[in-house]
């Protein structure tokens, strides 16, 4: 089950952020992968896109693996995503570890919108959207993250929500922005692209897809999700669909 609903307590960390007069997450400039090793810290930087055409401000919730879930710990967040001045890049400063993308936020400027799958007798998260690890005194691009949700069908229990993501490395032209408006950052800045989190009969993974084919060969399956159809060692696509 979606809940476009967060909890009350979500639902104000993402207000805060994306309220008109909120501003993009931002790290010091005086962060220094030297600096950032003798804390013990990490940076983390994310270019948002927009869902929509009417999102005017964009955020996530990053989050950590708790038992069968994900933990909210990190709301990051773009004002203005769609000016044409600034580049729609969040910075944000984590303890080393892993982190998910656990939940996606839009507002309008008089509306926010937030999507994710919560579970309220645990208070975590089900569902992870995309995936990144990073270590003491790294400053990572961890990509493009691209999120997009739609009504689709009909069921017993109302319409299911679809959603795509996708994950890139930048435009190059906003490579070139963020070169000039944060020369600090970018100078340390390494590239490794979160990954997409699978999703059963989805995007399986080959490992799955083998065992799949050989089940079905076994007859112990009659069908196997498209992306498992073909021959096996396959290039890995970094877009997910997933239908809850």
């Amino acid at each position: 089950m979606v809940d476009r609903v967060s909890p009350i307590w979500w639902l104000a960390g993402i207000a805060g952020l994306l309220g008109a007069c909120s501003q993009t997450t931002r790290i010091g400039d005086e962060a220094s992968t030297g600096h950032l090793a003798q804390s013990g810290k990490a940076v983390a930087v994310m270019r948002l896109g927009m869902a929509s055409p009417t999102c005017q401000h964009v955020g996530v919730w990053l989050g950590v693996r708790e038992g069968p879930g994900f933990r909210p710990t990190k709301p990051i967040a773009v004002i203005h995503a769609p000016s044409l001045l600034d580049v729609p890049v969040a910075e944000v400063e984590l303890e080393p570890g892993e982190y998910h993308v656990v939940s996606y936020a839009c507002s309008t400027g008089t509306k926010i919108s937030q999507v994710a799958s919560y579970d309220r007798t645990t208070g975590l998260t089900r569902t992870s959207h995309a995936s990144f690890t990073i270590a003491a005194g790294e400053v990572v691009n961890v990509g493009s993250f691209e999120f997009h949700a739609a009504r689709v069908g009909t069921n017993a229990f109302g319409r299911e929500l679809k959603t795509t993501v996708t994950v890139t490395d930048w435009p190059l032209a906003d490579l070139d922005k963020y070169k000039s408006k944060r020369p600090q950052i970018y100078a340390q800045m390494k590239t490794r692209l979160m990954s997409i989190t699978p999703r059963s009969g989805q995007d399986a993974g080959e490992e799955e897809c083998d065992r799949m084919r050989k089940l079905k060969a076994e007859g112990k399956l009659q069908n196997i999700p498209a992306v498992c159809a073909g021959s096996p060692g396959g290039t890995e696509t970094k877009t997910a669909t997933k239908t809850r």
